[in-house]
């Protein structure tokens, strides 16, 4: 494990050099119009300032791809074990049948996805690597306070990473969903409102033993008398939250636990939403969290998953979401330990 002593010099240097940035900044802005390329926010001189943070993004963040040549970044990934697990956001590899995924500047063809969570909206993968893996260092910090800065992955090349720098710029909290974004995992016959006319093959509804045939009679503390009452004992739910469901089959009534899952399909664009990059720039996923930090590093869809790093090279989080123009949610670190425990088997 690497300590905050290890960066103590890399950050120091590190603010200074942000400190230069600042004023050169301000004196190009006076001397003409238009900043240097080298000194912009993805410039050679603001890569340099942040080159210990890039270092652990170049060996414990992943570049997941799956386009089936390798080719084209759907994600990043936060490398968690030496042994190749790796932790990435789910949605965003949902239903791919080619994963690859670069390390460094190793190439990994043969992953597995070993498990998920919808809740957090997270996926576990595995590689076999041929030798031991560089995870991140996770913070011990409970909280990241408004103003902090941290550096996340920017663009990438096949051996290069490179980096985005911001500001924590709200308190860490609960992100709610706008809108109901989970189901049962059946479907109801149009005759009778309330029976199960097919069930949803690896839904929660499956795994708890739901057949066709099934008469809903209560979901959770609502008692069910036309299908608009299911909806309601799911107001507010969460993918991966469970609900009790009485029903009858066969003239016997029956008991049974049912996880829900995530609503298929795509979350729904604002005007706002659409003016701050619509689907090009925001993530499918991007609310129901239980909990993030809210920072405004300029990232895209597909440059979130990856590790969110303080100035001494800790990681603090995982970027899961890019939710507006100004705004990337990360999982903050206290919270990530505990879905790493509960993910890798």
């Amino acid at each position: 494990m690497k300590t905050r002593e290890r960066y103590r010099n890399g950050s120091g240097r590190c603010r200074l050099a942000v400190a230069v940035l600042l004023l050169m900044g301000s004196f190009w802005l006076h001397a003409q119009n238009v900043l240097p390329a080298d000194i912009r926010i993805n410039g050679k001189v603001m890569w340099e300032a942040f080159e210990s943070q890039r270092q652990v993004l170049q060996q414990s963040s992943a570049v997941v791809y799956t386009d089936g040549k390798s080719h084209v970044k759907s994600v990043y990934g936060v490398v968690v074990s030496a042994d190749g697990y790796v932790l990435t956001k789910a949605s965003e590899i949902e239903g791919k049948k080619s994963i690859s995924m670069r390390i460094g500047r190793d190439l990994y063809t043969n992953v597995e996805v070993v498990n998920v969570d919808p809740r957090w909206d997270v996926a576990m993968l595995k590689v076999a690597a041929d030798h031991p893996l560089v995870p991140v260092d996770l913070s011990e910090d409970d909280d990241v306070v408004q103003g902090h800065w941290v550096v996340s992955n920017g663009s990438a090349s096949r051996s290069t990473r490179r980096v985005r720098v911001g500001v924590v710029s709200a308190m860490t909290r609960e992100i709610k969903s706008s809108a109901s974004d989970v189901i049962l995992g059946v479907m109801l016959s149009a005759d009778d409102a309330l029976k199960v006319e097919k069930v949803t093959p690896k839904s929660g509804a499956e795994k708890a033993g739901l057949k066709p045939g099934d008469v809903l009679k209560r979901s959770g503390d609502v008692e069910l008398k036309e299908r608009a009452d299911l909806l309601k004992s799911m107001k507010g739910k969460k993918p991966g939250d469970t609900l009790e469901i009485e029903l009858l089959r066969e003239k016997k009534t029956m008991l049974l636990e049912v996880e829900l899952m995530a609503r298929p399909g795509k979350q729904m664009m604002s005007r706002n939403d659409q003016m701050s990059g619509g689907e090009d720039s925001l993530s499918k996923r991007r609310d129901g969290f239980p909990r993030v930090i809210h920072h405004d590093t300029p990232l895209i869809k597909s440059s979130v998953g990856g590790p969110l790093l303080d100035l001494n090279g800790l990681c603090i989080g995982m970027n899961i979401a890019r939710a507006s123009r100004v705004a990337t949610f990360a999982i903050p670190a206290r919270e990530l330990r505990g879905i790493i425990e509960n993910m890798i088997p």
